[in-house]
């Protein structure tokens, strides 16, 4: 066939568009009102269609069309699996077996960066509800499990609504206008590499953080054997790293989908960002209506986590056992952790001696007012003696006289 173009849109044709062949050399050749919303109760069914155009006269490409659900559960298997490939990578390393690839050492070198071994509580955040992960409350544990499930369900949310389906009204912005009396189509979408570099800016600024921690703590696991704190910090590690990556694919499909300007984009990108934020903000909360029972866990958790070297000691009574424990590179994080202690002993000793010496200082002011004090009473005492001896003198005087 040499028929290059065929526009059916705006035509309230119904039913089935039978496959033509045709030599169509650019999205726009092929058009009908495949796209919902539609005059009808439904659109008109052509799989051969280049682009559909809804009622309105907006029109987007069949290329477009992914699903992205689907993808996001590969995308959430994968992340698991290089988790688990990280954790038994840590593993192995720990039993010195070595594995030969510049992924790995990338991720060691990142993971074990002059970082002290009593870090995991910082890592999973001081500040947020996912350090219950490292507790042993029940309830803290519900918390944060609630938590998780109610920002997992948020991004579902959104990745669902960015899939496009011409057949059913979902939040997908058509990024074409294609009007009846005009053979081409113009897109309609302002978005630049302008809006494109912020949204980058973000995600990198607000989720970096987050996934690098959620690495070391997976990474770090091992450190701890087969034992329950080993399998809270595997656990933590994991969430934390899985639903920050949720959030940046969440992020980067819903906004291909409805964002058609750079302030569109940014302000998406800030919403979604918002609900990574939601385990602080619920951290907070209970800071101001449970302030005793949220010190209770968060001083548990630093009992268990926060002095790595005595576990070790305890379960490694032999010091050549210490090296492999704690690790090659944890040694001098150690020792730089000690150092760092030892000067904040002599601070602290500086300024109680200092104020030691204020205090003496003060003591002997005090003792030698006290004894000038007294002092000047004693002078004052004798004074008063002198006047009385000499009024009795005078007295008796005045007496001799009166008998003459």
């Amino acid at each position: 066939s040499k028929l290059e173009m065929m526009h059916l849109h705006g035509n309230r044709l119904r039913g089935t568009v039978p496959i033509i062949a045709s030599k169509g050399i650019n999205e726009s050749s092929f058009i009908a009102d495949c796209g919902s919303p539609s005059d009808f109760d439904t659109p008109v069914d052509c799989p051969n269609c280049t682009m559909c155009c809804n009622r309105l006269q907006q029109c987007d490409t069949q290329d477009e069309i992914f699903q992205v659900e689907t993808l996001a559960i590969k995308v959430m298997f994968g992340v698991l699996g290089f988790l688990l490939l990280v954790a038994m990578t840590s593993l192995l390393r720990k039993r010195k077996m070595t594995l030969d690839s510049s992924l790995f050492h990338f991720i060691f070198g990142l993971c074990t960066r002059k970082e002290s071994p009593c870090d995991v509580y910082d890592a999973i955040g001081k500040d947020s509800v996912y350090c219950f992960f490292l507790s042993s409350n029940f309830t803290a544990w519900v918390l944060a499990i609630g938590v998780l499930l109610a920002q997992g369900v948020c991004f579902v949310f959104f990745i669902q609504a960015a899939s496009l389906d011409f057949g059913a009204e979902k939040d997908w912005v058509y990024k074409f206008m294609c009007p009846r009396d005009n053979d081409n189509c113009t897109d309609t979408s302002d978005v630049n590499e302008r809006g494109w570099i912020y949204f980058v800016i973000l995600l990198v600024v607000h989720l970096t953080r987050d996934m690098v921690n959620g690495l070391k703590l997976v990474w770090g696991a091992p450190r701890y054997g087969l034992s329950r704190k080993s399998f809270q910090v595997l656990f933590g590690g994991i969430f934390l790293f899985s639903v920050t990556a949720l959030a940046l694919y969440s992020s980067v499909v819903y906004n291909i989908a409805v964002s058609r300007s750079n302030i569109e984009l940014i302000f998406n990108t800030v919403i979604l960002l918002f609900v990574t934020d939601l385990d602080e903000k619920l951290y907070e909360t209970l800071h101001v209506v449970s302030p005793r029972w949220l010190d209770n866990v968060t001083k548990g958790v630093e009992a268990t986590f926060e002095v790595i070297v005595c576990d070790v000691l305890e379960d490694n009574p032999n010091p050549d056992d210490l090296g492999t424990e704690i690790g090659r590179g944890d040694i001098d994080s150690l020792i730089n952790a000690c150092r760092r202690e030892l000067e904040a002993l002599k601070r602290e000793r500086a300024i109680k001696m200092e104020e030691i010496s204020r205090l003496k200082e003060g003591i002997r002011s005090i003792r030698e007012n006290f004894i000038s004090d007294q002092g000047k009473k004693d002078k004052e005492i004798d004074s008063l003696k002198k006047d009385i001896l000499s009024i009795r003198d005078i007295l008796k005087i005045e007496r001799a006289n009166n008998e003459g």
